[in-house]
């Protein structure tokens, strides 16, 4: 009776669940856990819920009474480590999974019966690629698509969408890696299993050059027709990449003006399904220049280099010797594409730097300090920036190490690529006064015109409209400018056009502000086996090209309003 009664309360709690009625599942999963506190099942239903709601905290919380139940359930296990990817807490994570996919992958060489199932594989490869543990998340998809494409008795249970996602993932890992004939390969094959993956189609298209006799264009006019005829109704952002992908091909095949056509379709289509106001970007940007000006880092150094003596003098020898482990940051900010991710590759080819990609972290710092600052959460981007010169600094640049400190076990420099950073410059200074900031900065023309054919994954909202994105790119141009008056020799400056013609020269500098000897692989930077995940991914597995400079005067005429705002406010 006692077990028909647990099975009933799930049976319950699951149904709501999946029906996504929030209040009656949370109803029904408080229920069942206080009925049943013993059961495993119940407070994983628990926290899966919790994970759904992003309540990361509540969903480690049920996992871990769920783990403690039964060790060793490897579905509680995976659901561990993603609940502590969701509080941020990779280290942890990386514990948990690290002897389970040694075994895993001795399993698999052995050909044993022990090994995971299909979608436990899938899951565990997508939160090793939350974990930037590619090569490992390849493996796992690998496994995953093996098992569920073999004649089996599984093998009806799986629909072509659900296999042509995986495919897609698995070839998202092996770009990350450089292996772009083979997510190439496994693209086309996750399109032959569901033509109308729009986002397959768009990823497909920017990792190579089209040509006039081998492109995809057709194949993706035929799907524009299909949705014109209502015979395929995509969501809008699907939609949106359909749209990018075939001005990325278009462009290829030098066909500008369809090209541009498509694209401001597609651009177009993602900004009127955004809310978002170009105005509260630029008041941010604003208020940071007026709040973090001259006297108060007059007053802040003298004051943070008192705090860093007194912290240093309380410290006993234990704390001295971990901080002095601290990983030093190389923070490469600015605006996104232009060329951050080659500066990137160069020096994360050094033996000593380890690359960590575009990072959260700090920003979840500040966010945490200030929480911790103030009783009442800030409703405002400019109450944020007003709490935030209340900072203690050093305790700021503290909670910043800490999580950065699992990356890169053996290098003692660690990249954060983020470009949103350039908000942050003024407290990175003072919380972590041993950073190296790097700003690299492009042509104005040609960084508008990669931003603006560029669908974005997150972020970025102003990049949908060249009026709002001209306006973005003023207000970063007057705030980088202010850094550099209030901060001075604090920032080095790169271009991108000087690295492209001069690039061992600016190579070398490059190392030198970063205060790293030269190595010669920092020069063949392209044959970097790490992975990457950004927007060139591809592009940096190739050496240094020029065919991305002026690639705008394609798009004059387009492109006129643009150039004619930067003009007036000076940047050309």
């Amino acid at each position: 009776m006692i077990n028909n009664n647990i099975e009933t309360l799930l049976d319950i709690a699951w149904t709501y669940i999946n029906q996504q009625n929030v209040n009656k599942a949370l109803s029904a999963c408080q229920h069942l856990v206080e009925q049943c506190p013993k059961n495993d099942d119940a407070w994983f239903a628990n926290s899966f819920l919790h994970f759904q709601l992003g309540d990361g905290k509540r969903a480690l919380f049920a996992i871990e009474k769920a783990v403690k139940i039964n060790p060793n359930n490897q579905q509680w296990l995976l659901h561990h480590a993603h609940c502590l990817v969701l509080v941020n807490n990779a280290a942890q994570a990386n514990n948990i999974l690290t002897p389970l996919i040694s075994a895993q992958k001795q399993n698999t060489k052995n050909n044993t019966t022990t090994k995971l199932t299909a979608d436990l594989n899938a899951e565990l490869a997508l939160i090793l690629n939350k974990l930037l543990r590619h090569h490992d998340a390849e493996f796992f998809y690998q496994q995953a698509i093996e098992q569920y494409t073999k004649k089996s008795a599984d093998h009806n249970k799986i629909s072509p969408q659900h296999l042509a996602s995986l495919y897609f993932n698995l070839a998202s890992m092996q770009r990350y890696l450089g292996k772009i004939i083979a997510a190439v390969k496994n693209l086309t094959t996750a399109l032959e299993l569901d033509p109308t993956d729009c986002e397959a189609f768009l990823l497909r298209a920017s990792l190579t050059t089209q040509t006039s006799d081998k492109n995809h264009i057709p194949q993706g006019k035929q799907l524009l027709k299909a949705i014109e005829t209502g015979k395929f109704k995509p969501t809008a952002i699907a939609k949106a990449q359909l749209y990018y992908g075939l001005a990325k091909e278009c462009e290829d095949i030098q066909d500008y003006q369809q090209s541009f056509y498509y694209l401001s379709q597609g651009a177009n289509i993602r900004r009127k399904n955004m809310h978002y106001k170009i105005a509260q970007d630029v008041a941010t940007i604003e208020q940071i220049i007026k709040t973090f000006n001259a006297d108060f880092f007059k007053q802040k150094v003298t004051n943070n280099k008192k705090c860093y003596q007194e912290n240093s003098q309380e410290n006993n020898q234990e704390n001295n010797q971990e901080n002095s482990q601290d990983k030093q940051t190389i923070f490469i900010l600015g605006l996104p594409r232009t060329g951050s991710t080659l500066v990137e590759r160069i020096l994360s080819s050094h033996s000593d730097v380890f690359s960590a990609g575009e990072l959260n972290d700090f920003a979840i710092a500040i966010m945490t300090k200030i929480q911790e600052l103030s009783a009442i959460a800030p409703t405002s981007r400019l109450a944020v920036i007003a709490l935030s010169k209340q900072l203690d600094f050093s305790k700021l640049g503290q909670a910043y190490n800490k999580k950065i400190q699992h990356y890169g076990e053996k290098h003692q420099y660690v990249i954060d690529k983020l470009p949103l950073n350039s908000l942050y410059i003024g407290l990175i200074y003072l919380a972590l006064p041993n950073a190296k900031i790097i700003h690299v900065k492009r042509d104005p023309m040609d960084t508008c015109y990669a931003i603006y054919k560029q669908l974005f994954t997150q972020g970025y909202p102003f990049s949908y409209d060249l009026d709002e994105l001209a306006q973005y790119v003023i207000a970063h141009h007057k705030l980088m400018a202010h850094w550099h008056n209030v901060l001075p020799n604090v920032v080095y400056d790169i271009k991108y056009e000087t690295l492209i013609k001069k690039p061992i020269e600016e190579s070398k500098k490059l190392l030198n502000f970063c205060q790293l000897n030269w190595q010669d692989a920092c020069e063949h930077f392209h044959q970097n086996s790490s992975s990457t995940t950004t927007a060139s991914a591809s592009q940096v597995r190739q050496p240094i090209y020029k065919t991305s400079l002026e690639k705008w005067r394609n798009y004059e005429q387009q492109l006129a309003p643009l150039q004619q705002q930067l003009k007036q406010a000076g940047l050309l």
